[in-house]
């Protein structure tokens, strides 16, 4: 069988980039504009989490089955 290949040219949800354009309104749409703010918010928070992951040290470490110093 072959394998499922998606028939959309979608970017994945870590590709895709949100940007913000002005037009000028009467009255502000509030429900665009939480929403705006909240992906926005979601986006730092991954990357800031991201980030933290990436600088923790380990609770536990194991060397490499290949490492020269293991005996």
């Amino acid at each position: 069988m072959s394998r499922y290949a998606k028939k959309t040219d979608r970017r994945p949800y870590e590709e895709r980039s949100f940007s913000v354009r002005a037009v000028h309104r009467e009255r502000a749409d509030l429900h665009k504009l939480a929403e705006v703010l909240i992906r926005l918010t979601l986006q730092k928070t991954g990357e800031s989490r991201a980030a933290r992951e990436a600088a923790r040290v380990p609770d536990t470490y194991r060397a490499a089955p290949d490492d020269p110093g293991r005996h």
